[in-house]
């Protein structure tokens, strides 16, 4: 008879450790949420950054094949939009949501980044772009109209 209660014995969790289970895992979430939200921030602003320098690299290379001037208009009263500008033809872009242009060096030159027909722009300068939190500066070089992206201001 002893050997037929073993046979009928259930196995599972208790209730205890049920709870501590789900406890854990509720402690875990609150510490995963908040690095979720700061990875998506960096990654919009990350890649808002990489969308302007391709853009102004973009205006560069308009300029050098269709022998006109290309423009980049930032828009710092929104802060959230440029107008690329090329043979008459215009095309406004938006940053992400929560992505916002912080200060240029393009300000005296009426926030406009200019390329003439031969690829060099009208002058070097920065745009910062950041979220609130992290900041990134969209740098163009005078000398070559290079583009790059640093974490750090010139």
């Amino acid at each position: 008879m002893h050997k037929n209660c073993n046979r009928y014995q259930i196995k599972g969790f208790t209730l205890i450790e049920v709870v501590l289970v789900i406890a854990i895992l509720g402690l875990l979430s609150t510490v995963a949420v908040p690095n979720f939200k700061n990875t998506l921030a960096k990654y919009k602003l990350e890649m808002a950054a990489k969308e302007l320098a391709q853009n102004i690299q973009l205006a560069q290379q308009k300029a050098i094949t269709r022998g006109n001037i290309c423009k980049i208009v930032l828009d710092l009263h929104k802060k959230d939009n440029y107008m690329v500008l090329s043979g008459g033809r215009g095309k406004m872009i938006k940053l992400p949501p929560g992505v916002y242009f912080d200060w240029t060096t393009y300000y005296d030159v009426n926030n406009t980044i200019v390329f003439n027909p031969t690829g060099a722009p009208n002058r070097g300068g920065t745009v910062a772009i950041t979220n609130g939190k992290d900041t990134l500066y969209v740098i163009v070089l005078l000398s070559t109209g290079r583009v790059r992206i640093g974490h750090t201001p010139p």
